[in-house]
């Protein structure tokens, strides 16, 4: 089986400060072994399952998207580190069986969530797909289902794995946290989630060939809600995007992939 692991850094076990995910503040190196220690639960627990080509992707933005701890990383996989990647969801193909979502939060906007945002704590109010408000588990199982990927496994806090059910349905979801505030949370102790994770990781892949692509049917209309306007100042004056407002710009594509494709500058 072939695996691709999309990773963030907010819903990771303990992580519950924008302290431990941006590079420049004081507890981000715990952030990191949070991750890392995720990450590993779930690569051990797919493989003990029969995932023989793992692929995990750091998808956190922090640190040019270089927030695992390579010298801690689980053998028997492979770890795309680093940025900027050749599209979005690079690794990810028609070839790719499962998609696994670990440490993953809920949408900007949600509540009580755990760091909720959507791409941007610090620049995007609201990204829409076809008038729906997507965050980043939306975003991310829609462009994988346009590969006609499964994702099988959500990470996380409580919010962004009631989202995965509401989204995907019959989704395996690891809670490794209740959220109380966007900074605050009830966490399992470190091993309890990681045995979560594990057995979680191991009954998704068994499960695998219950899980469905996530699609959006084209053609896509992307909406993007900026905080300030200034923040959209990329979109002005381009043909293929249309200026809604001082702070909102919208532009189509085929597919959600294509239209990630352009929001993140790959295309």
């Amino acid at each position: 089986m072939k695996l691709y692991v999309a990773t963030d850094m907010e819903g990771a076990s303990g992580v519950t400060q924008e302290l431990m995910t941006f590079a420049d503040q004081p507890r981000y190196e715990e952030g990191r072994v949070a991750l890392t220690l995720d990450v590993n639960a779930a690569v051990r627990g797919a493989k003990e399952s029969g995932a023989d080509d793992v692929l995990v992707s750091d998808g956190h933005g922090a640190c040019g998207g270089y927030n695992l701890i390579f010298e801690r990383l689980e053998t028997g996989a492979t770890y795309k580190l680093g940025g900027p990647a050749q599209r979005y969801l690079d690794g990810c193909d028609e070839s790719t069986d499962l998609a696994f979502c670990v440490a993953y939060h809920g949408v900007a906007g949600a509540s009580p969530a755990v760091l909720d945002h959507t791409q941007s704590s610090r620049s995007i109010v609201e990204i829409a797909v076809n008038g729906r408000a997507l965050g980043e588990l939306g975003l991310t199982a829609a462009c994988c289902g346009d590969l006609g990927v499964p994702v099988g496994l959500v990470t996380g806090d409580d919010a962004v794995c009631a989202e995965a059910r509401e989204l995907l349905g019959e989704v395996v979801t690891a809670q490794v946290k209740i959220a109380r505030s966007r900074s605050c949370a009830i966490c399992m102790a470190p091993d309890d989630a990681r045995a979560l994770i594990e057995r979680s990781a191991r009954e998704a892949v068994q499960r695998s060939s219950e899980f469905k692509p996530f699609v959006i049917e084209g053609p896509i209309v992307v909406r993007v809600q900026y905080l300030r306007t200034e923040q959209a100042q990329r979109w002005r004056g381009r043909s293929d995007a249309d200026m809604l407002d001082g702070r909102t710009v919208a532009f189509e594509a085929p597919s959600v992939l294509d239209a990630m494709n352009i929001y993140a500058g790959y295309a």
